[in-house]
């Protein structure tokens, strides 16, 4: 059992990488003048801190 506490923590901690490196690139996206495209990365970036947060307060 305790693996998959781990396993969760892993994943947990890939998708915060992630998540702020999709912040940076939709800030590049707006600073381009790439609105549509910077918009679809904010709806990522949401979604994708609402999955942490939903691993973070089940483990």
């Amino acid at each position: 059992m305790l693996e998959v506490f781990k396993a969760v923590e892993k994943k947990r901690t890939e998708l915060e990488q992630l998540r702020i490196i999709i912040q940076a690139t939709e800030i590049t996206y707006r600073q381009k003048g790439e609105i549509p495209t910077a918009e679809r990365l904010k709806i990522l970036e949401t979604n994708l801190a609402k999955a942490i947060h939903i691993l973070s307060t089940e483990s």
